[in-house]
């Protein structure tokens, strides 16, 4: 091994990748295992020599070290004990003045209780004179007592009260003591209160209501004024007797109850909003409302008629409209929907019962006017001018759905729900009437029409153009709050109402074209008429085509006045459809006629000299002139009659017709 080779294989041995595997690989390329043992045992005595070299070396200063270490550790046991004894000295301080303060903390605390409970005996003994003083006082002169004073009087006892609720120091004797007093200024101020407003003073009533405040007796000013104003009041009001006297109406008892918030009421409602500081007050709702529902309840316990739906529905209209103006009056529109007691007076009115009534009259009629035989369902002369007694019966069941005297908007949604049923199942009437077998095609041309004619109102009334969304007002169901359903209430409808429509149409206009379309069969008649039969030049359109053309200007004729939109969405469709089939049949026999007489030409070239050839060849001649000469009458009769009437589309397949003949 070179000496580069054996420094560069001594400093592999330091390398932080060092692996065993790949020096042993490395080294057995060039030289074999005996030489490697050599190696590493003549590099292993080496490294041996020089750890004792540096062993040797070190010696001496480690010894140095442990001995000056040993020194050190002598010195610091030395000085350990005079820590440990100024450790001692200051936990021994420290707890000291932690007894100290919690010595301290605790005379502080009793201080301080004691102050406490000097302070709170002061305010006991404070309120307890004054509520000792207060009921002598008024004992002696409650009736002559001056208003001022009892402001003063009613002032100092709220003080003195508030802060001894404040601090929570009431006893049982206190309590006793303090409701005693309470009552009795109570009692007090409510005979001023009632005086005031017998009097309609609002300064009295103002400065009243102040003591109440004060005392936090709001419930009881609202209770007295229930009590002795309002209730005699109501009472008169709420009876059998005031119905029977108002012809079986409750709208003036409600008249003459809301007259009173704005009359008896106004004095006291005007002090409550024009003071900020009494906004706790709500006489309105606590007072009037609470004995108003008691009275109506006691008073007028047969007031929701269930067995008579027209004063049902009047009687619970009257009623919702007076709690929305209560609730209003009561600064709150959502109590009539939110408030337990606003609730539960509208629920004495049964409304899935009303509902139901409603429901089997209207529904009963309407079904009893669809049962009728066919051909019998023709109606006479009416106020809708429509074609069906169908059609007259579902204008009145929905117009009885929103009718004033029956519709009620809270069964908004069940109303609506009917109208759609009714318009449903007059639909079904239609497509089921439709499949019936009429005797003729007149009969069911008539009844289509006619269903046509009548869906133009029906869709008036329960599909009106909404293009401006105030027109609401003036349409069927400008009586409904819900506006913003009624757009999808109409899509539904004219949803329906189409499809139907659609039905008809293409019944219609499939049987008025297997009509036409039989006739214009006759077409493929024309050349056996004329050939080889002698008959003279036509000078007349065929009797087939009269016959052909006339169903649709008859059709025409008689329904374009009346409904011009959808006769001449018929026509255009018939005409088209007519159009297309007649020009197939022209081109049909056009070609038959070329071929036939192409043949007969060949056959005759066969078995006849060329002299006696001409003559068949003009007559031949003479008869596809024919032929051709009643088609072209027959077509410009066709186009005559039809082309007025058609549209865009039919037009140009005429124009292909006419083409064809030229």
């Amino acid at each position: 091994m070179t000496s580069n080779d054996d420094i560069l294989w001594k400093e592999s041995f330091f390398e932080k990748n060092f692996s065993v595997d790949n020096s042993l690989s490395t080294f057995t390329q060039k030289y074999d295992l005996d030489t490697l043992r050599s190696h590493l045992k003549s590099y292993g005595t080496e490294l041996q020599q020089r750890m004792s070299e540096i062993l040797k070396d070190e010696t001496e200063a480690i010894v140095n070290l442990a001995e000056y270490l040993t020194n050190l550790n002598v010195k610091i046991e030395h000085l350990s004990l005079p820590f440990f004894q100024l450790r001692e000295e200051i936990m021994a301080l420290n707890q000291l003045i932690s007894n100290a303060e919690m010595s301290y903390g605790m005379l502080l605390n009793n201080i301080k209780d004691n102050n406490t409970s000097k302070n709170n005996l002061n305010l006991k003994l404070g309120v307890i004179s004054c509520s000792v003083y207060i009921d002598k006082l008024l004992k002696n002169f409650s009736e002559s007592l001056d208003l001022i004073i009892l402001e003063r009087i009613v002032g100092k006892y709220a003080l003195q009260k508030s802060y001894v609720d404040e601090l929570e120091i009431v006893t049982t004797d206190m309590q006793d003591i303090m409701v005693t007093v309470e009552d009795q200024l109570v009692k007090v101020i409510n005979n001023k209160f009632l005086q005031a407003i017998e009097a309609d003073d609002s300064e009295i009533v103002t400065r009243c209501l102040r003591m109440y405040d004060s005392l936090k007796k709001h419930n009881d000013a609202e209770d007295i004024y229930r009590r002795t104003v309002v209730r005699p009041y109501l009472q008169r009001l709420f009876s059998d007797n005031s119905v029977e006297k108002s012809n079986q109406s409750v709208d003036k008892i409600y008249k003459n109850a809301l007259d009173f918030i704005d009359t008896n009421m106004k004095v006291l409602t005007t002090v409550v909003e024009t003071n900020a500081d009494l906004n706790a007050f709500n006489f309105i709702y606590n007072s009037f409302w609470k004995e108003f529902d008691k009275q109506s309840r006691e008073g007028l316990p047969h007031i929701t008629a269930p067995g008579n739906p027209e004063q049902f529905q009047k009687r619970y209209k009257s009623t919702y409209e007076v709690l929305l103006i209560i609730s209003k009056k009561c600064k709150n529109e959502d109590l009539i929907t939110q408030d337990e007691s606003f609730t539960e007076h509208l629920k004495r009115f049964n409304l899935p019962v009303y509902l139901e009534i409603r429901y089997q009259k209207i529904a009963s009629d309407f079904e009893s006017a669809l049962d009728v035989e066919v051909n019998e369902f023709y109606a006479a002369k009416n106020e809708i001018s429509c074609k069906l007694k169908p059609t007259l019966a579902l204008w009145i069941a929905v117009s009885q759905c929103f009718d004033k005297d029956i519709y009620l908007d809270q069964l908004a949604d069940q109303f609506i729900r009917l109208s759609m049923l009714l318009l449903s199942r007059y639909l079904k009437w239609s497509e089921t009437t439709l499949k019936v077998k009429f005797s003729t095609s007149e009969e069911t041309e008539k009844f289509i029409m006619s269903s046509l004619i009548d869906f133009t109102f029906v869709e008036n009334l329960l599909c009106p153009s909404l293009d401006n969304p105030s027109n609401v007002s003036t349409t069927i169901y400008g009586i409904i709050s819900w506006v913003y359903v009624i757009p999808n209430i109409i899509k539904a409808n004219r949803k329906t109402i189409i499809r139907l429509q659609n039905i008809l149409k293409s019944n219609l206009i499939k049987m008025k074209v297997d009509e036409i379309c039989n006739q214009l069969q006759h077409v493929g008649s024309i050349p056996r008429l004329y050939r080889r039969t002698n008959r003279s030049s036509p000078k007349e359109p065929s009797s087939y085509m009269v016959d052909a053309v006339k169903p649709i200007t008859t059709f025409h004729n008689e329904f374009t006045v009346v409904v011009k939109n959808r006769t001449t969405e018929i026509l255009n469709d018939i005409i088209l459809q007519v159009t297309n089939h007649y020009l197939n049949l022209v081109q049909s026999v056009l070609r038959s006629v070329c071929k036939t007489e192409e043949s007969l030409r060949r056959l005759k070239s066969r078995n006849v000299n060329i002299s006696e050839e001409i003559s068949p060849q003009s007559d031949s001649g003479s008869d596809e002139i024919k032929i051709r000469e009643q088609i072209k009458l027959d077509v410009a009769y066709f186009l005559e009659k039809l082309h007025p009437l058609g549209s865009e589309d039919s037009r140009q397949t005429m124009d292909l017709l006419k083409d064809e003949i030229n």
